[in-house]
């Protein structure tokens, strides 16, 4: 998988965790309407949530730390804003103050950049 695929994989999983996140405020309230007090069931449910929601942070952190790595704050500012905050292009370039046509140049750039410091870090290792 490269930089652009792992990166959209990030911002999709936002759309899981959101899901996760009303799911586990379900529970919650399904488990304090329950005169009995929580369930089995409720607190298996509640338990893989919370191991998803887990999962997915741990995902998006990652992705922050390799964005964070790149040196130009420009390649940074771009990525942030595409993937973690899931801005539109148009968007982007107008809180940069660039076109359109420059975000995608310094995407394109920062993407390259990712990739670089993913082959320098797996030659690293072998």
């Amino acid at each position: 998988m490269n930089a652009r695929e792992r990166l959209c994989a990030v911002r999709r999983s936002r759309v899981q965790l959101e899901a996760l996140l009303e799911k586990r405020r379900w529970c919650r309230e399904a488990a304090d309407c329950r005169s009995g007090g929580r369930s089995e069931a409720l607190e298996r449910l509640q338990q893989e949530v919370d191991r998803r929601i887990d999962s997915l942070a741990g995902q998006e952190l990652a992705a922050m730390r390799r964005i964070d790595a790149l040196g130009d704050p420009g390649q940074r500012e771009v990525l942030r804003l595409r993937y973690l905050n899931g801005w539109a292009w148009k968007e982007i370039a107008r809180r940069m103050s660039y076109s359109q046509d420059w975000v995608k140049h310094l995407h394109a750039r920062a993407l390259r950049a990712m990739e670089d410091e993913a082959s320098s870090r797996s030659d690293d290792s072998a």
